[in-house]
């Protein structure tokens, strides 16, 4: 139960982080014309609202197959919180940028934090799954 609490709040504070990172607390740059940087943003906003709603479900959840498998859907998510500001929208080009020197290093410790706890929580849930 402590585990299950743990991780599921783990991971509605990350996807919450995730949200909050390129809109209030680390904004992207602002511009009248849309930059990468604002699509960028708005992506982090879908993929962090479906990170905090992994979690909540994860709470709710009883069986450790299927949290296993959200832990697993979380950590493959983390791979999107990436590719985002990497490849498929990418950043400004300019390396003075709000969104480059602030919401990039912060996007990448929030995916790398979410890797972690989600590799530790798959690891948790397939040791105790081969005790059983």
């Amino acid at each position: 139960m402590k585990n299950r609490t743990f991780f599921a709040l783990a991971f509605v504070l990350l996807g919450l982080f995730t949200i909050l990172a390129p809109t209030v607390l680390l904004p992207v740059c602002e511009s009248e014309k849309k930059m990468a940087c604002y699509y960028t943003a708005q992506a982090e906003i879908g993929i962090g609202i479906l990170i905090a709603v992994l979690g909540v479900v994860y709470f709710f959840l009883k069986k450790e197959s299927t949290r296993l498998g959200i832990a697993i859907a979380e950590f493959f998510t983390s791979g999107l919180v990436l590719a985002f500001p990497l490849k498929l929208t990418g950043l400004c080009k300019m390396s003075d940028m709000a969104c480059r020197v602030k919401t990039y290093p912060a996007l990448i410790v929030v995916a790398i934090l979410l890797i972690v706890v989600s590799i530790i929580d798959i690891f948790f849930l397939a040791r105790s799954e081969k005790q059983e």
